[in-house]
C-alpha cells in the first residue's frame, strides 16, 4: 500500500467500496456548465496515538449452489468439464480461495439419473476443474449429498480429501466439524431436513467460538423456501441467534434465487446467494446469483457483492448497468459499514467513487497496502490536520495508483499518474510540489479517464 513518511497527529479514514457492493462514501465528478467537482464526505478527526497493526490480508469469495448432473452434465461432456468456470475464472482465482455449496455427491461411477430427476450424482472428472478454479472449501450440508446414500457421501469426502479440497457440514446431523483456514473458521448446517435442530446449531456455534475466540467464524446455512426472494421470519430469528452465539458471518443457500442481506449487530447475513452452476432455466431469478467477497485487512472487514448471470449453466459477472438494476431490486445497493468502517453515500451521479475514510493512525499509515485489486469506483482519501507537502511511497503496495493532492480550498494542486509499487528494496518517495490537506488515491488510469486536472475544484459533503 501507500505508506506516509511524514509524522501524523490526527486524521481520518476514507473507505471505498463498490457501487454494486459495499462500503464507502461516493466521490463524484460532475460537469455542469463546464465545471467539474468531486464530492467526498466530511472528515472526522481523533487523537489516537500511532499503533501500527501487523496483519496477513485474506480474501475469500463465496458463491451459491453448484449442481453438475442432468443438463449440466450434458454440457460438460460436450464442452469439457471446465466449461462452467470458463467465463468467471479470473474472479475465482483473484482470491485466496473460493467457498461454495456442492449440491450432490461425487463418484467415479455416478448413478445415472434422468434429465428430470430431483436426485443428483456428479462425475469425479469435475474435481480437477473445481480445484483449478480455486475452490478450497465446499459445504456438504444440503439435501442432495445423500442422493447416492452413505456410500456416495463417503466417496465424495474421500475424493475431495485426495484433491486437497476441504469439506464442512453433513446432510443430516448437526456437524461439529470445522475447517480452519488461517484466521477463518467454517461451519455448515442443513435445515432442509429435521435432524439438525436450532438448539444444537446454537450450541455448536457457541462452543466453536469459545474455542476460537480470536478467529472469524463463518456459518454456511442451507435453509429457506425454494424460489422465494425474501427470507422468512423463521430464518431471520435463527440467523440472529447464530450471530448472538458467536458467528461473524452467515452465508445461505437452497432457495436457488438471491435473497436479501442484513447487517445485524455489525455482522453480515446473506440469506441466499442463489445458484452458481445449475440447469434451471425457467425464470430470470434462478439464472441470477450473487458472489460475495470477504476482505479482511487486520481489524478492517470489507464486503463486495458481485451480481452473477448464468447462461446455460455458465456463470459470468453481470455488465454494469444490469448489475446496478439487480442490486437495487434486491436492496443490496446500500452501503454497508462493518466494524470501525465509517460509510456514507454522498452521490449517485456519473463518475462516482466509494471513498474509504480512515479513522485511526493505523489506517492512515497502512492505507492501501496489501490490496490485490481496487475496483474502478473505489479509492482512499487521506485527511491531514494541516496543509503540508505530504510525501508518499509505494511500500507493500501491490497495484499501481493515481495520487491526487488537494489543498485546504478543495482544489487539486498536484497529480501523479500510474505510481508503481516498490520493487525489491527500491522504494522512492513521491513528493508533491504544492502543499495539500488531502490526498486521494484511485486506480491507475482514473485521472486520465475522468480528465481530472490541476485546479479542479473539490466539494466536500456537508
Amino acid at each position: 500500500m501507500v505508506s506516509i513518511k511524514k509524522p501524523i497527529l490526527k486524521h481520518i479514514l476514507i473507505l471505498l467500496s463498490l457501487a454494486a457492493v459495499v462500503f464507502g462514501a461516493y466521490i463524484y465528478v460532475s460537469r455542469n456548465s463546464g465545471s467539474k467537482s468531486i464530492e467526498i464526505p466530511n472528515s472526522q478527526k481523533n487523537n489516537e496515538q500511532p499503533s501500527i497493526e501487523t496483519f496477513e490480508p485474506i480474501t475469500v469469495l463465496f458463491v451459491g449452489d453448484m449442481m453438475f448432473d442432468r443438463k449440466v452434465e450434458v454440457l460438460l461432456r460436450e464442452k469439457g468439464f471446465n466449461y462452467p468456470f470458463e467465463k468467471i475464472s479470473d474472479l475465482l482465482k483473484n482470491n485466496d480461495f473460493v467457498f461454495g455449496n456442492l449440491e450432490g455427491p461425487i463418484s467415479k461411477n455416478p448413478t445415472k439419473f434422468s434429465l428430470s430427476a430431483l436426485t443428483f450424482a456428479f462425475d469425479a472428472q469435475i474435481i480437477a476443474p473445481l480445484a483449478q478454479s480455486n475452490f478450497k472449501v465446499l459445504s456438504l450440508a444440503n439435501n442432495h449429498t445423500l442422493n447416492m446414500y452413505q456410500k456416495g457421501l463417503d466417496e465424495t469426502k474421500q475424493l475431495l480429501n485426495a484433491a486437497r479440497i476441504d469439506w464442512v457440514g453433513e446432510p443430516l446431523a448437526c456437524s461439529e466439524r470445522t475447517v480452519i483456514k488461517g484466521n477463518l473458521v467454517f461451519l455448515a448446517f442443513n435445515k432442509t431436513f429435521t435432524d439438525c435442530t436450532d438448539d444444537i446449531i446454537l450450541q455448536i456455534v457457541k462452543a466453536t467460538k469459545d474455542s476460537n475466540p480470536e478467529k472469524f467464524l463463518i456459518v454456511s446455512m442451507h435453509w429457506g423456501a425454494e424460489y422465494q426472494t425474501k427470507s422468512s421470519q423463521v430464518q431471520k430469528d435463527l440467523a440472529h441467534k447464530i450471530i448472538d452465539s458467536g458467528a461473524d458471518l452467515i452465508v445461505g443457500g437452497h432457495p436457488h434465487v438471491v435473497e436479501e442481506a442484513e447487517n445485524y449487530k455489525g455482522k453480515m447475513i446473506f440469506y441466499s446467494l442463489g445458484n452458481f452452476v445449475f440447469d434451471q432455466y425457467f425464470s430470470q431469478d434462478v439464472q441470477e446469483g450473487l458472489a460475495v467477497r470477504l476482505e479482511i485487512y487486520g481489524s478492517k472487514i470489507l464486503y463486495r457483492v458481485l451480481p452473477i448471470e448464468i447462461n446455460l449453466s455458465q456463470p459470468q459477472l453481470m455488465e454494469q448497468n444490469k448489475a446496478e438494476q439487480f442490486l437495487k431490486k434486491h436492496n443490496l445497493e446500500s452501503i454497508i459499514g462493518i466494524n470501525n468502517v465509517k460509510t456514507e453515500k454522498v452521490c449517485d451521479n456519473d463518475n462516482c467513487f466509494y471513498a474509504e475514510i480512515t479513522q485511526s493512525v493505523e489506517d492512515l499509515e497502512t492505507g492501501l497496502m496489501f490490496r490485490k485489486y481496487l475496483d474502478q469506483d473505489r479509492g482512499m482519501l487521506f485527511v491531514f490536520p494541516n496543509e503540508g507537502k505530504y510525501s508518499f511511497w509505494m511500500k507493500n503496495t501491490l497495484i499501481p495508483l493515481d495520487l491526487i493532492w488537494i489543498n485546504a480550498n478543495k482544489e487539486v494542486v498536484s497529480l501523479v499518474k500510474n505510481a508503481q509499487p516498490c520493487r525489491e528494496n527500491i522504494c522512492t518517495s513521491i513528493i508533491p510540489n504544492q502543499k495539500a490537506s488531502y490526498v486521494l488515491e484511485l486506480n491507475a488510469g482514473t485521472v486520465e479517464k475522468i480528465n481530472l486536472k490541476i485546479g479542479d475544484k473539490i466539494t466536500f459533503k456537508q
